[in-house]
């Protein structure tokens, strides 16, 4: 465990390993711990480091604020930290997923490849997002509502309850979830719960994220710009981000790798890990397709 400064305390672990350097991105409300149960076979292949996000798992916000542009900037210089010179493989879930997208259009040189694992993105033109989360995102922008609705849910809920809300959430099975990567994500939740404003880095992302998913043409300029090798993973029961957002960014972009995962939730590193691992390895392996950028909208 490190602790990274850039523009404040960035709370990272390198895995080790033998090979290219890899980055693990996790996504809102998440930590570094949502990698646990893979980082094991990736550096199998690769130097892997994970990071936590401003104000998300052991990093403080330390005056920062927890939005997308903050975090994408924690991302590139963090990829250039570990890669030295050299490009990273970068592998983002969520919106970890999102804030992967933005690094690798706007610092092609710093990525080798990209792995987006049921990445953030906007609804398919044409579908509606479902009532629960349009509803939650409103609440959580209102302002005193959503802070005091979280910190109500904590309090009564328990770190225990919180977390397994959560992993509920974003699997199918919750029991595939392993057991100690459970109690570590209820240790954690457990002492977050302990610090100063508690929930505000993520009532700060999530507002960002709402923005930047409202503003789909920026996100889909990024998109397009992306020059690395692109591998785009979505499990098919996602109850987060649908997969017709997925299909549609892959439509987009047919040069990239799609892979849907059947009867796998939002966080397919945790619900299925040794599954991830084999199509990672299996991916990065295989020789990659030429790339097609566009910066002109279809």
């Amino acid at each position: 465990e490190v602790t990274l400064d850039i523009n404040g305390p960035i709370h990272a672990v390198d895995h080790g390993g033998d090979g290219p350097p890899m980055l693990l991105v996790h996504g809102l409300g998440g930590s570094l711990l949502n990698w646990r149960d893979v980082t094991g076979g990736l550096r199998r292949t690769h130097h892997v480091w994970s990071i936590d996000l401003i104000g998300f798992g052991r990093s403080p916000r330390a005056g920062r604020e927890a939005t997308i542009p903050a975090n994408y900037d924690v991302v590139e210089r963090v990829a250039e930290h570990i890669g030295g010179g050299q490009p990273v493989v970068l592998v983002g879930n969520s919106m970890g997923g999102l804030i992967s997208i933005v690094v690798a259009s706007r610092r092609p040189e710093r990525i080798a490849s990209l792995v987006l694992v049921d990445p953030a993105l906007p609804m398919a033109r044409g579908e509606r997002l479902p009532l629960m989360i349009a509803a939650a995102f409103m609440v959580m922008r209102t302002p005193g509502v959503g802070p005091w609705l979280v910190r109500g849910h904590s309090l009564r809920r328990g770190a225990e309850g919180v977390v397994d809300d959560v992993l509920k959430l974003c699997t199918v099975d919750v029991s595939r979830i392993s057991a100690e990567t459970r109690e570590a994500l209820i240790e954690q939740t457990r002492w977050r719960q302990e610090q100063d404003e508690p929930d505000r880095a993520f009532l700060e992302a999530s507002s960002s994220l709402v923005q930047w998913l409202w503003h789909r043409d920026t996100l889909e300029r990024h998109i397009r710009r992306v020059k690395a090798p692109t591998l785009l993973i979505h499990g098919d029961h996602d109850k987060l981000v649908s997969l017709s957002a997925s299909g549609s960014v892959a439509s987009m972009r047919p040069d990239w790798s799609f892979r849907v995962l059947a009867n796998t939730g939002h966080i397919p590193q945790m619900e299925r890990p040794e599954t991830f691992v084999d199509l990672l390895d299996g991916w990065l392996a295989a020789p990659q397709p030429a790339v097609a950028v566009s910066t002109s909208r279809r």
